[in-house]
């Protein structure tokens, strides 16, 4: 029996080679990165959203506000929504925290099994990416878009590698479906789909077809699925409006102009680094392999890329499907230099050394630890984080005060809290349901346009929240018709005389 039991700890030690260990290490550090406080303005309206349904069914028309009750709502994140609320019923927050840190890992980690190189220069590049895309992560129903990218190129470039027939292919229309009850988001997988097709095609016809150029039947059936899953998404609660809810939502200017995680990236940023990094690593790699890229490789690339350019919110659109193909060249560059070997995903061929094995346990028991010690530390701090973001005390005045019931003016940024807290906005995150012209009226207060005055007088306005030292409040403290009953260091409340 005990040497039974040694020869399964040599084993066990032994199995943890430095490969092993490597991989390991970047599926903590997904993870690692992706825990983060549960701040983004719009989880909160999606959470209440969530409850809403469980309760009495999928929204038609607003139900949180008293500017646009009458304004009709796709409720195109309706499945999200649900799947938050229900994970916050388990968990809380905290649950929320580790939910979406665990989807965000198994984004990437997809992303990883779809590229060549593994794991060395797949690891390195794939980081890359994910600290790219971590612009965008958190508790929002995004997240289950990049997910759902990572899926659809996993199977194409499995398909195109040949490890997958084309019967693989045939999978993406059902995972259309329950995208499109996720998120409007789905139609980035059918254009996907079609710009695989079309490129291959245009490669056989107008250049010389590689080893990975899909033949004419799989292209057939990589058509017909892009075609099926586009009819697919209309099943939803929606129908066939949900074909429609996209283009106007990239068609929308006051979102375009104000929101700013759709405007173009300003590389004064240090957080845009990396999508400039990695435009610049996929055109070094096209300049030094000797093989071009392929046409479906450079529509991929230059399509995703210039999307990312022109807002923001593209840009992890544009690591997840930008990734495998800088693999790929940057493979084909290294194969043919001295660092090869780094390549190689072969087993070793010698067992590794008792101390080696014993060091690499400890090693990767350190980082779990430390993952884990991060973790409860972020959701620890979560509550002081959202204090400090959100109008948390000025809240709890309104409701001691009898006026979160009344009419209130609010930060844009600060209308998915005040829903949470169950105080009728004025408006909030959800531009599509507001449209252009009232969210233009709206900014002629929040601007202190020269008619400043219309909208509050308009939806008869009896206090202002808004965040503190912004040009409305100076205007308000200078006029004899709004006095301050509140300030702290994140809001001021000012109601009307």
């Amino acid at each position: 029996m005990l040497q039974r039991a040694l020869c399964l700890i040599v084993k066990i030690l032994a199995f943890l080679n430095t490969r092993r260990l490597f991989v390991a290490l970047f599926a903590l550090a997904l993870f690692t990165m992706a825990v983060r406080e549960t701040l983004d303005p719009d989880m909160w309206w999606h959470l209440r959203t969530g409850e809403y349904i469980l309760q009495n069914g999928i929204p038609a028309q607003d139900v949180f506000t008293f500017t646009v009750p009458q304004h009709a709502w796709v409720t195109h994140e309706w499945l999200s929504q649900l799947i938050m609320w229900l994970v916050y019923l388990a968990g809380g927050l905290p649950g929320l925290i580790l939910f979406f840190a665990a989807l965000t890992a198994l984004t990437y980690w997809l992303l990883y099994l779809a590229c060549a190189g593994r794991p060395y220069l797949a690891t390195f590049i794939v980081l890359l990416a994910a600290i790219t895309s971590a612009i965008v992560w958190g508790a929002r129903p995004q997240i289950f878009n990049l997910l759902l990218t990572a899926v659809f190129v996993l199977i194409v470039e499995r398909v195109k590698d040949g490890q997958w027939g084309w019967r693989a292919l045939w999978w993406l229309p059902l995972l259309t479906l329950v995208w499109a009850n996720l998120h409007s988001g789905y139609l980035l997988g059918i254009v996907l789909l079609g710009t695989y097709a079309v490129g291959d095609v245009a490669q056989r016809w107008l250049a010389a077809p590689t080893e990975r150029t899909l033949d004419r039947t799989t292209i057939v059936h990589l058509f017909g699925a892009t075609i099926a899953g586009f009819l697919a998404a209309a099943v939803n609660p929606s129908g066939i409006e949900l074909w429609i809810y996209p283009f106007l939502t990239l068609g929308s200017g006051a979102m375009q102009a104000y929101i700013q995680e759709w405007l173009s990236p300003d590389f004064h940023q240090t957080y845009f680094w990396p999508f400039a990094g990695m435009l610049a690593l996929g055109a070094l790699g096209w300049i030094f392999n000797k093989n071009r890229p392929t046409i479906t490789e450079l529509l991929l690339f230059l399509g995703t890329g210039a999307a990312g350019l022109v807002s923001a919110r593209h840009i992890p659109l544009f690591a997840i499907v930008a990734t495998p193909i800088i693999v790929r060249h940057w493979q084909d560059v290294i194969a043919r230099s001295r660092f090869a070997p780094l390549l190689q995903n072969s087993p070793p061929k010698q067992a590794v050394k008792p101390l080696f094995a014993v060091a690499n346990w400890l090693i990767l028991l350190m980082v779990v630890g430390t993952a884990v010690l991060w973790s409860i530390t972020k959701i620890s701090n979560n509550d002081t984080a959202i204090a400090a973001r959100y109008p948390v005390a000025a809240v709890d005045y309104l409701e001691e005060s009898g006026l979160a019931q009344a009419r209130g003016y609010n930060s844009y940024n600060w209308g998915g809290y005040l829903i949470w807290r169950g105080v009728p906005v004025f408006v909030d995150g959800r531009a599509d349901v507001y449209g252009d012209p009232f969210l233009l009226f709206y900014r002629e207060t929040f601007e202190v346009q020269s008619t400043w005055q219309d909208p509050l007088d308009e939806y008869e306005v009896d206090y202002v929240l808004m965040e503190r030292g912004a040009p409305l409040t100076a205007v308000l403290t200078a006029s004899p018709e709004w006095t301050e009953v509140y300030e702290d260091e994140i809001a001021e409340i000012f109601v009307r005389e």
